[in-house]
């Protein structure tokens, strides 16, 4: 553990720096409607903000119709800016932005897709794109093709489907503009970083009126500083086509492939006690040649959208996707296997303690184990997505009152296959735990079962929005809807489960504004989560049958925009609820009465503090609790401890200034405060992490309009960290986030 001090400090200093901004807010009076104002690298009007401020002034989903200012939800936004400047260009380190979310490890060390805990709740299945639900089981790995992630807090299941216990991630797609512009970049950075990326748009104005396109493309490889062996490729390219720009009536078509290669990774063992044990944590423990993972992901859509008048509008957007992925592993694992007279001589047996012992007594050749669990498994899948969606949104005036309406509906189909791997001959392997061995010599014998398990769901929704507009001060904002999620799972004979559920979710908010750019609010919403949604992502029975996990979230809230509209303030307390999860009793029979708990606070500053001067602050104090569960079965979890994966303290802050001759110096911190590992059991107690600050810095110079060059250094003073553990009673390891790393980038722009 590290010192109490520091502890305290971090979440302290952060909590402050974003109140500090939010008590110097000043009511300022928005300019003349359609006159600009100009901030230097700021331009803020009615309708957007220059594309390098950190500052977002509205979401992408169609159904959050209002300016971010009163919108009543937590919603965090990264933008490109502050990503590029941050040298970030992966999902996962761009979430590390967002207090209160932790990554994790799936099934048996594996699985497919990311595994993401939000404010406590698992999120891995509440991730769109477009405000789609992108219900691909894929790692996220790039973000060559966006342009921003929003991140909504709380249940969210009107706004995004079926799930949304914690929110919803929604990544913005990049879509042709009227304008030529071409950006392309090269980087090179310590543990062998090379990345090439371009960003094309041209305006087809000579060819065909209003219309333009633009491609993305990508190519990188990279090992993870601190870690060996481990290394990570991908290539993509995203084509994309618009007709009808500054037109009423718009059509873009668009495409993104891309192809990931990388090493698998499962960490480092520790102990199930929390201990760490004396290694490195650069050893790699898998085996070269047999962990491995491919991924291909495609993603086709076609967006349709006319505006009848300036008042009612109609999109309607089709949308394909396939992921094809094949993954094998072997992980870190011994669950104490004594025995094995002469294998591990002089040790008494070949478990974790004999070898820590010899490590201890300097006998690092005899530190030897006996491998355990997962070893050469893996997984095939293909999973597809097949989406339609409308929205129709209209302006329109009843009396004094005026309204913003949208209402809607969405079918989709999904179909997920999942085949087995098996590599023969990794069984009980002796690897030394102080200096571990990556090449095994053995023969091998490589089996693939296909189609242990299909998949097939199906979902049709319909929704209705109205925000109510009282005069300047007064807002009430409703929503609705209504999901019916069909399910079809368990095994190649698609009809031997079926499980289906009528959903139906609501959000209410009252909205006070006492001046134009401020904002207080009060805000209900919940989420029916079908439990059957896990198993399109694995196609197991599991918990299907149970009944819809029930979600819900009461927020108070304030926003405010200063600094002459160039700055974003938020302050919310928040308690989010689950009533009905699964208990088993003493006499077996299982009850859905388990109740879970989340409370707290969250801060935020972004945007711009001067036109020279952006900031991106954010802090979440998270107050966790499981109200109700079983006392007297194993493996339950127990009442009145925090939830796993669940920080009490968190949070980011990340600043740039540009100086007057070209150089712009950048800095910031991330901070995860104590995290809850695991729960007690029988058998062993509740443990938590440390601690754990991450510093980064930056600085860019502009050699002239069209070349740049800049510096990164992320994790400055190489903490040592776990970023995605797995722990039960029998076993923990985690895979160790990277140490410090320098990455240079050259950028020309035209």
């Amino acid at each position: 553990m590290q010192d109490q001090d520091r502890r305290q400090s971090v979440p302290a200093f952060l909590a402050m720096g974003c109140v500090g901004f939010i008590a110097s807010a000043q009511p300022a009076l928005a300019q003349a409607a359609g006159q600009p104002e100009t901030l230097g690298r700021v331009t803020v009007t009615d309708t957007e903000v220059a594309e390098d401020s950190y500052r977002t002034e509205a979401a992408s989903n169609a159904r959050l119709t209002e300016p971010l200012l009163n919108t009543p939800r937590t919603i965090t936004v990264l933008p490109e800016a502050m990503l590029r400047d941050q040298a970030v260009v992966s999902f996962a380190d761009a979430l590390r932005n967002v207090p209160g979310i932790t990554m994790g490890v799936g099934e048996g060390g594996a699985g497919s897709g990311d595994f993401i805990t939000m404010r406590g709740f698992d999120a891995s299945s509440d991730v769109t794109i477009d405000g789609f639900a992108d219900r691909l089981q894929q790692t996220r790995s790039d973000l060559f093709n966006y342009e921003a992630i929003e991140v909504i807090k709380g249940p969210n299941s009107a706004v995004g489907g079926a799930g949304g216990a914690s929110g919803q991630i929604n990544l913005v797609t990049k879509t042709p503009r009227l304008e030529d512009r071409v950006v392309l970049n090269g980087s090179l950075g310590s543990a062998d970083y090379r990345r090439l990326q371009g960003d094309a748009n041209l305006a087809l104005t000579g060819l065909v009126p209003n219309a333009a396109i633009r491609l993305n493309a990508v190519w990188h490889d990279q090992g993870m500083a601190g870690r060996d062996e481990v290394f990570q490729r991908r290539m993509g390219f995203a084509p994309s086509i618009a007709f009808g720009l500054d037109t009423p009536t718009r059509v873009t078509l668009s495409y993104m492939w891309q192809n990931d290669d990388n090493l698998m990774d499962y960490g480092i063992p520790f102990s199930t006690t929390g201990a760490q044990f004396p290694i490195s944590r650069s050893n790699y423990y898998g085996v070269l040649g047999v962990d491995q993972e491919h991924q291909v992901t495609q993603i086709a859509t076609l967006k349709l959208e006319h505006d009848f008048s300036s008042a009612v509008s109609i999109t309607n957007v089709t949308r394909w996707g396939q992921v094809e992925r094949e993954a094998v592993w072997t992980t870190p694992q011994n669950r104490n296997t004594a025995g094995a007279p002469g294998r591990c001589a002089p040790n008494p047996d070949c478990t974790f303690t004999s070898a820590i012992q010899a490590i201890n007594e300097g006998r690092y050749a005899q530190a030897l184990y006996i491998t355990a669990g997962p070893q050469g498994l893996g997984r095939t899948s293909e999973n597809r997505v097949l989406v339609n969606q409308t929205n129709l949104t209209a302006n329109v005036v009843t009396g004094a009152v005026a309204h913003t309406i949208v209402v809607g509906g969405e079918i989709g189909r999904e179909d997920f296959e999942r085949g087995a791997i098996s590599v023969g001959g990794l069984a009980n392997r002796l690897v030394n735990l102080y200096a571990p061995d990556p090449v095994f010599t053995g023969p091998l014998t490589w089996t693939y079962t296909p189609g242990q398990y299909d998949v097939r769901a199906t979902r049709g929704a319909l929704w209705a929005f109205d925000t109510l507009k009282f005069g300047d001060r007064f807002q009430l904002n409703g929503g609705v809807r209504w999901e019916r999620f069909v399910a079809d799972y368990g095994g190649t004979s698609l009809v031997a489960n079926r499980q289906a559920n009528n959903l139906w979710s609501w959000q209410g908010a009252a909205i006070f504004k006492p001046v134009e750019n401020g904002t207080l609010y009060l805000s209900y919403t919940d989420a029916k989560q079908p439990q059957a949604l896990a198993s399109t992502a694995t196609g197991a029975v599991g918990t299907a049958v149970n009944p819809p996990l029930k979600n819900r979230n009461f927020e108070l809230g304030t926003k405010w925009d200063v600094a002459d509209g160039g700055l974003s303030l938020t302050a919310a307390l928040f308690r989010t609820e689950r009533t009905n999860e699964a208990i088993t009793n003493s006499d077996g029979n299982t009850e859905f009465v388990g109740k879970r708990r989340v409370q707290g606070l969250e801060l935020s500053a972004s945007g711009q503090i001067t036109p020279d001067w952006s900031v991106f602050a954010a802090y979440a104090f998270l107050d966790s609790k499981i109200l109700r569960a079983s006392e007297t079965v194993a493996g339950q979890l127990t009442e009145g401890e925090s939830l796993t994966a669940t920080p009490k303290h968190s949070g980011s802050f990340w600043t740039t200034y540009a100086l007057p001759f070209g150089l712009t110096l950048g800095g910031g911190l991330q901070y995860v405060g104590e995290t809850p590992a695991r729960q007690s059991s029988a058998t062993v107690a509740a443990w938590s992490f440390d601690p754990v600050t991450i510093v980064n810095a930056m600085a860019s110079y502009k050699v002239s309009d069209r070349v740049s060059l800049q510096l990164n250094a992320t994790n400055l003073f190489d903490e040592f960290y776990i970023q995605r553990p797995r722990v039960t009673d029998s076993y923990a390891f985690g895979v160790p986030g990277e140490g410090r790393k320098i990455i240079g980038t050259l950028t020309f722009t035209y």
